[in-house]
């Protein structure tokens, strides 16, 4: 069982004598994840954190002071729906502004300690980490399901609403100042899963899972020590990331190994197109999904003249509903991995083996690793794909969401000084 340790808080002196430069716990997560639980019940009152939300200090208070409404009875989606709007006229950063001359205004002095909570965009995370070396982003993911049954009573059991704000907050199809959940999730330092039920504050679940937290805020306090534990998960996922830097994807670059039981690597891959293929950004100056969908649009225009001046609304619903993934050039990063490892021959049993991916696996390659056996997949990714999460179930693919310090972190938290 694992205890909290609530009295080991020093705070690491990166900085100068006098220069401001408080520690920030940021958290950022799809609603239900339980962000705001973790803020209050656990660094708030057991740690002692300073508490600071972007949606209950900033956004809430201005959508009553400009529409008259309260933001405790307004839906879910037209607090969305505001917030967009201000980032869109005030910048991207706005509400992360608010939020870090409040930090300024504070009375804890340069070594003030910080929770910032409800960040829902990727701009939001960068005024934070400029504004403090000592900022760390903790990404919370709680299963689709679990964070439905923590909601519904919000929706008064309508999934369709639910459903349509959970898209809108993960952002994928959304414009650079819309709510890009998903994006943060990326950015995070820290990744853990809070898919439990606490029946009361202080109870055995609570304790284990305040606990585990604990742990992660010591390290963040304390980094670059040898004595920290390296965890096997975190250095796999760590190298998955650096191979997804060698794609060349306009949209997002994706890693995967396969590694064997006692995690040596026995393949590798990224997603990128064939060999001796030009790449999307060379041959397109874009991602050659988007060239087909604005050809597409262009065509339109012109066949269909009433359609002018709502081409974007247009071109937003058709994302949402076709991702055009049978169009992508690139073999992706898993399919990549598996590819090599038939390009070399290795007679080995795959059933023990696992996969490690930055992102959650596409239907086309859930497919493939159904096919060849491989029977455990390890993923960073904050939105599964369901139609894939049904073919790996079926096939007995055990998936697991990974848990610990991300590879934007692994150097800064587990370099040794010399």
């Amino acid at each position: 069982m694992l205890t909290l340790s609530l009295s080991k808080l020093p705070l690491t002196r990166m900085v100068a004598k006098g220069q401001s430069n408080p520690h920030i716990v940021g958290l950022t997560g799809s609603f239900g994840s339980g962000c705001s639980y973790i803020a209050e019940n656990i660094l708030r009152d057991k740690a002692k954190y300073n508490l600071l939300s972007l949606s209950t200090d900033v956004l809430r208070p201005m959508f009553q002071q400009v529409t008259g409404q309260d933001p405790q009875r307004a839906p879910r989606h037209l607090l969305q729906e505001f917030g967009d709007k201000i980032r869109k006229e005030k910048g991207l950063g706005y509400f992360a502004e608010q939020i870090k001359n409040k930090i300024e205004q504070g009375n804890d002095g340069p070594d003030g300690k910080w929770i910032v909570d409800s960040i829902r965009n990727p701009e939001e995370v960068r005024i934070l980490r400029h504004f403090s070396r000592n900022f760390f982003l903790f990404g919370v993911y709680a299963e689709k399901g679990v964070r439905w049954e923590r909601t519904r009573d919000k929706y008064d059991g309508n999934r369709k609403d639910f459903d349509e704000d959970d898209e809108n907050d993960t952002g994928e199809d959304n414009e650079l100042h819309g709510q890009k959940v998903g994006d943060c999730f990326y950015e995070a330092d820290v990744v853990i899963a809070n898919n439990d039920k606490f029946d009361a504050i202080g109870n055995e679940r609570f304790n284990n899972f305040a606990g585990q937290l604990f742990q992660y805020i010591d390290l963040i306090q304390q980094p670059l020590q040898r004595q920290q534990p390296k965890r096997q998960d975190e250095a796999l996922m760590a190298i998955a990331y650096a191979m997804s830097q060698r794609s060349s994807c306009c949209k997002r670059k994706v890693g995967a190994i396969i590694v064997d039981i006692e995690g040596n690597i026995i393949s590798s891959g990224y997603n990128e197109v064939p060999m001796h293929e030009t790449p999307c950004d060379r041959q397109y100056k874009k991602c050659y999904r988007d060239e087909l969908s604005d050809r597409f649009f262009e065509n339109l225009k012109t066949e269909l003249p009433q359609v002018g001046g709502e081409e974007n609304r247009l071109k937003t619903l058709f994302r949402k509903e076709f991702k055009n993934l049978d169009y992508c050039r690139a073999l992706h990063a898993e399919e990549n991995a598996i590819v090599n490892l038939a390009r070399y021959g290795s007679p080995v049993d795959l059933e023990r083996f696992i996969l490690y991916t930055t992102t959650y696996p596409c239907r086309m390659c859930a497919n493939r690793i159904v096919k060849v056996g491989l029977r455990n997949v390890v993923y960073l990714e904050p939105y599964p794909d369901q139609a894939a999460a049904s073919i790996l179930e079926h096939a007995g693919v055990v998936t697991r969401f990974f848990e610990g310090v991300t590879f934007r972190a692994y150097v800064r938290l587990y370099g040794e000084e010399k």
